[in-house]
């Protein structure tokens, strides 16, 4: 039984990665970090948990790591850049990073994006970014990976088999719909009831953090324009490219079926409907579809942005990482209602 601790693990991020580790037969967690709430009972912050959990949230230190086997590091973007060095030396620890400090490879753009000052660019190529659905062979053979943010998941795999087979040459317009959960735990005015409820807003157009990473991922440029939605949990993204070769909707299905087709979370959703964020609430499942028109190839693509979109990829990934099966404790149906 491998022993795991989580780093924020008072946040949304950190409490469904806890939920989820407590179904994975090859995981115990042991530790629990958390630096605003350090010396409290995890019981005393999610009492739901009284029956289960009896852990008392410390102070992170990184030193002070020896008797885990894996960490998650669910810290503000900022933190982990500078004491990743320390955690990859100890030889045996595998590290899932859900910050943003590795994500992007170009630490100029990380700089520019991020205003912050990359303390390990050294190790920035030896870090791969956490899609397993692109990057599986590098995340085994890795100690430490990056989890991609939840915007940037549920476009780059709405658009990688596209851009890989050179159909965008043009830029892509891309229009997402998150819920309130995707601001995190902490105080904001705009998640606040009355700001967030009976209303969508649109925020960060063109300006979004997450844009350097999905045009890194895709090689491509987008448009990107995210949108806060009263509902607390879900990712629907549309996104809109030239449909320059004139491809039908076979064609581009044909396109999707062939990278995906030995995706366990991946859901080409043809015939069905265009894809709704109930369909994935509480799974790691990517649903995507698409609608072509002589002109025009429209990609919709749904997850939940606190499991595939954080927590449940994180755990994917280190399923890779340590060598458990890669669907273990992830392979729970949808909460429709």
């Amino acid at each position: 039984m491998l022993r795991a601790g989580i780093c924020g693990a008072n946040g949304y991020t950190g409490i469904e990665l806890l939920r989820i580790l407590d179904l994975h037969p090859g995981i115990t967690v042991s530790r629990l970090f958390s630096n605003s709430t350090a010396g409290k009972n995890i019981k005393e912050i999610y009492p739901y948990l009284s029956d289960k959990y009896d852990l008392k949230l410390e102070l992170f230190d990184s030193s002070q790591l020896s008797d885990l086997d894996v960490i998650f590091l669910a810290l503000p973007h900022g933190q982990t850049h500078s004491m990743m060095s320390a955690l990859l030396a100890y030889p045996n620890l595998k590290i899932i990073d859900l910050s943003a400090d590795f994500r992007i490879k170009n630490n100029q753009k990380y700089e520019q994006y991020y205003n912050v000052s990359h303390q390990s660019v050294h190790l920035l190529p030896e870090i791969p970014l956490g899609f397993p659905e692109i990057n599986r062979q590098q995340i085994k053979n890795a100690q430490a990976v990056a989890n991609p943010g939840c915007y940037a998941t549920s476009v780059i795999l709405g658009l990688y088999p596209l851009a890989k087979e050179g159909l965008v040459s043009h830029r892509v317009i891309i229009d997402s719909k998150s819920g309130v959960t995707g601001a995190g735990r902490s105080l904001k005015e705009s998640s606040l009831y009355c700001e967030a409820n009976e209303s969508i807003s649109a925020y960060n157009t063109n300006t979004h953090r997450h844009i350097p990473e999905m045009e890194e991922a895709l090689g491509i440029d987008v448009l990107f324009s995210p949108h806060l939605t009263p509902m607390n949990r879900g990712i629907l993204s549309s996104m809109y490219l030239q449909n320059e070769k004139h491809f039908n909707k076979e064609d581009i299905l044909a396109i999707f079926r062939q990278y995906y087709q030995n995706e366990p979370f991946i859901k080409i959703m043809d015939p069905l409907p265009n894809p709704s964020t109930k369909w994935v609430r509480h799974t790691n499942n990517c649903c995507i579809s698409v609608v072509v028109t002589e002109d025009t190839i429209i990609v919709f693509s749904a997850i939940d942005n606190l499991i595939k979109g954080a927590s449940g990829q994180a755990v994917q990934n280190m399923n890779l990482l340590c060598g458990f099966d890669e669907t273990t404790a992830l392979k729970a149906l949808p909460t429709y209602i």
